[in-house]
């Protein structure tokens, strides 16, 4: 199917700076022959729309610059398809709670400020209906990752790596682990990522942010260097289940915002290391954050008991409007009751190479082949 012609009208990339998109070509040796088409319209929308973030920059660069931070993000971590969006879709209808929407990170990254009404139709025009992962329906108010946003304006992003496939694993071994980035490297991401959370923050009239993101999973030790005092949220669930709908994302992903080719084995591939890296990293630096600002939450166990899990949340935070807010939450759940989960397969050489690769995993999470997961080729 051509995710692409059903989901996003245009490629997520147009509604970037043209500057970023020239770099990002540059550095990914640009696009593939088939995907010229959507390089072109990336080109001309980006810039087309520079004037909009000229306005944007003189009217609220100073402000941005100048935004305190005065309460400490809440960081909604795991890796995807852990159960993050569903927890954030909850946790927002509190609405003392900022977030970044899905018309700030795709056409509004760097415009919303000035043209909020601009920003919100375009994304409405551009990226309908259900999201690309599940069954989800989305709109432009909706909730979304900040890591959409940070793509579009600064060549800092993992996200990069679905739109230049071939260097997916290069790429998340830069801006998800910061392993092959030196000071200036390092110092130039924490930069961006302020400016977009300050940005944010200003959107939200000064709201204390809920950040959803996988990336941050394995970003704990520079996010501590930028908010001290901030709160995590740490969902995970059954490895299996974790690859087999995180092996459907990732080629939908590729297959509708790719502008290079990469086979299947090696979308495989990046799945086992980043899942591998990711959660290997974030073991060895979660006794960074402080105990009362983790709290680290079982899927399993979640689902079933929302608001009980949601009101130890605001106990362990000390936040407050748990009881307000209580009422938004269970309209949400009884809205999300006739939701449907996707069902997945696995080969049996699948299985052992999940095993065997994610044995650590298995040791900190005791997890099970789960019974509506389909073995392909085990007697």
């Amino acid at each position: 199917m051509n995710y692409n012609s059903v989901l996003y009208r245009k490629h997520l990339l147009s509604g970037g700076s043209f500057l970023n998109w020239l770099k990002l070509l540059f550095v990914n040796g640009g696009v593939d022959r088939p995907y010229l088409p959507q390089a072109l319209t990336v080109s001309q929308l980006s810039f087309l729309t520079i004037y909009l973030r000229i306005v944007e920059q003189v009217r609220f660069g100073g402000q941005i610059e100048n935004c305190a931070i005065t309460k400490p993000p809440i960081f909604i971590i795991g890796h995807w398809r852990s159960g993050t969006t569903y927890l954030l879709n909850l946790i927002t209808q509190d609405h003392n709670l900022g977030y970044v929407s899905r018309f700030q990170a795709f056409r509004g990254s760097e415009i919303f400020l000035s043209y909020p009404d601009l920003a919100k139709r375009w994304t409405h025009e551009d990226f309908r209906g259900q999201r690309i992962s599940d069954n989800i329906i989305m709109s432009a108010y909706s909730p979304c990752e900040e890591e959409f946003a940070l793509a579009n304006s600064s060549v800092y992003s993992f996200y990069h790596g679905f739109y230049f496939p071939k260097n997916m694993k290069e790429i998340f071994k830069k801006w998800a682990l910061f392993e092959t980035v030196d000071n200036s490297e390092r110092a130039a991401w924490k930069k961006a990522y302020m400016k977009l959370v300050k940005k944010v923050t200003l959107g939200a009239a000064g709201k204390r942010l809920v950040l959803k993101n996988p990336l941050n999973t394995a970003r704990i030790p520079v996010l501590l260097e930028m908010f001290p005092e901030a709160k995590f949220i740490h969902i995970y669930r059954n490895p299996y289940k974790i690859y087999a709908s995180a092996h459907q994302l990732f080629q939908r992903l590729v297959a509708s915002l790719g502008l290079q080719s990469i086979s299947e084995s090696e979308i495989s591939h990046n799945i086992i290391f980043f899942y591998q890296q990711m959660m290997q990293k974030f073991l060895n630096d979660r006794q960074m954050i402080k105990p009362d600002n983790l709290v680290e939450i079982k899927y399993e166990d979640f689902v079933g008991h929302e608001l009980a899990m949601l009101k130890h949340i605001y106990n362990q935070f000390d936040l407050p409007g748990f009881e307000d807010a209580k009422d938004n939450f269970s309209q949400y759940l009884q809205s999300q009751e006739s939701y449907q989960v996707n069902q997945y397969e696995l080969q049996a050489e699948t299985i052992d190479t999940i095993i065997e690769a994610w044995k650590f995993a298995f040791e900190a999470w005791p997890y099970d082949l789960p019974d509506d997961i389909k073995a392909i080729g085990i007697t």
